[in-house]
């Protein structure tokens, strides 16, 4: 039990670590567009980079940062119900959730991503949308990545719910 609470408090400090380091692309994506808008309103010369640039970033800044939201727990839930629960029950209510919904769907889109961004690499796709056509698989490498952080913190959450489940305990084994 305990190296599996190690293991659980392992994963935490990395999801911590990665959204904060992820978070720097909000200032590089900021700086992007603010000087799109200084271009393009006052020297009337509009870049050919910042579109693809925002869209890779902010897609990059939001998969990254979706193991770091489900640690802090940031995520929408709607608990008319379930804040009513003492711990052991929301945390079975969890456990529930993690087996039904989160893992299969989040496994499922990792395990279809991997052909997708394959094929990207093999192919040196580029962009269509944008007049310079920067190339994409380093973007679409970063949704694999961010899916699978995603559920290696859903499986220290899990992890987490079910010691509670079975060891009972309050909100300090639920954290």
């Amino acid at each position: 039990m305990v190296r599996l609470e190690k293991a659980v408090d392992a994963v935490d400090v990395f999801s911590e670590w990665t959204g904060k380091a992820v978070s720097w692309l909000v200032l590089v994506l900021t700086a992007a567009l603010g000087y799109e808008i200084v271009m393009r309103y006052l020297f009337n010369a509009p870049t050919k980079w910042v579109f693809d640039i925002s869209y890779m970033l902010g897609g990059s800044f939001f998969l990254l940062g979706e193991a770091f939201t489900l640690r802090r727990k940031g995520q929408v839930r709607i608990d008319i119900f379930y804040s009513r629960f003492p711990p052991r029950g929301q945390a079975l209510i969890d456990c529930i959730f993690y087996v039904l919904l989160f893992f299969p769907l989040w496994g499922g889109l990792f395990y279809a991503l991997i052909p997708y961004v394959h094929l990207s690499w093999i192919t040196g796709e580029r962009s269509m949308q944008g007049y310079w056509m920067p190339i994409l698989y380093p973007f679409k490498t970063v949704m694999p990545i961010g899916v699978f952080l995603l559920l290696m913190q859903g499986a220290a959450e899990f992890t987490r719910a079910l010691l509670c489940v079975l060891k009972g305990g309050g909100p300090s084994v639920t954290k």
